[in-house]
């Protein structure tokens, strides 16, 4: 009995060691940042979410800047490609002619056009000859919502080309707001054209001007025997209803009108053609 008070004080001085050490290791832990939980670091799910957020951060940093290095100079002026399609979309419009069928009622095609020239008293339009072979007054509705009957000038003595005539005594002076006139590329433009450029392809198959398809150029003097002419060619596939729609350049200038396409080409007549024909009238 007599080393009972010894082996108490001796009990009392472990418990306090352990505290200490318990307190210690407690402390360390905290600081060193292995404790999971609001006091400590986070853990390895929740770094790796955090940097998975910053990288998209990023990427849409990075996509915020290439955004705005995309505008360039183009024939309207700079501007980004979503505000160049919008310039080009109003040189493009929806032509319809209406033929008679084999039962004597009459059927309705479809097609598209570019503008070419617009003058105080008319508007020349170019577009595919098979669109208004089957009739001499097609109706055209542009861009800015107004339409009237045309007449067809003539026919493309060797390409697929028509041109359509709008009288702005038809149509009407005050109706001609916010339609543009194609910029051509010359010949000299057109010779400077390489493989693999890219290209929009504008067509009112749903809609004037509502059709619109990126491709790339393949060939610019390609040999096509259905058209007997050498065509410019392009990887892309447009819709029927495009035919006459137009082939732009990424600085906004009409290089081409579509006439044709399979599933990966599409055949368009050559801007320099399109020009050789319209001054032959």
């Amino acid at each position: 009995m007599k080393n009972k008070p010894i082996c108490v004080i001796a009990i009392l001085i472990l418990l306090s060691v352990a505290m200490v050490v318990v307190f210690i290791f407690v402390h360390k832990t905290r600081d060193t940042g292995d404790v999971i939980g609001p006091e400590g670091n986070k853990s390895e799910t929740e770094e790796q979410i955090s940097s998975d957020t910053m990288i998209e951060a990023q990427v849409s940093s990075d996509m915020m800047t290439e955004e705005v290095e995309s505008s360039m100079l183009t024939v309207y002026g700079e501007m980004n490609p979503e505000e160049l399609l919008e310039c080009l979309k109003q040189s493009v419009v929806r032509i319809e002619a209406e033929v008679s069928d084999e039962e004597g009622g009459t059927i309705t095609w479809s097609g598209s056009g570019v503008i070419l020239q617009m003058k105080d008293s008319y508007i020349d339009i170019a577009t595919a000859s098979h669109v208004v072979e089957l009739t001499a007054k097609p109706l055209v509705y542009f861009a800015n919502g107004s339409l009237a009957y045309g007449s067809v000038l003539a026919y493309g003595k060797q390409s697929d080309v028509a041109f359509v005539r709008v009288e702005l005594s038809v149509l009407g002076e005050d109706n001609v707001a916010n339609l543009r006139t194609a910029i051509c590329g010359d010949n000299e433009y057109y010779a400077e054209l390489e493989q693999g450029e890219l290209v929009y392809m504008i067509g009112s198959a749903r809609g004037v001007a509502k059709d619109i398809v990126q491709g790339n150029i393949k060939e610019k003097e390609q040999f096509v025997e259905l058209f007997q002419n050498d065509m410019l060619l392009c990887e892309a596939s447009v819709v029927g209803g495009m035919s006459g729609g137009g082939v732009f350049g990424t600085e906004g200038k009409l290089i081409g009108l579509i006439v044709g396409t399979d599933d990966t080409v599409t055949v368009n007549v050559a801007i320099t053609d399109v020009l050789s024909e319209y001054r032959s009238i």
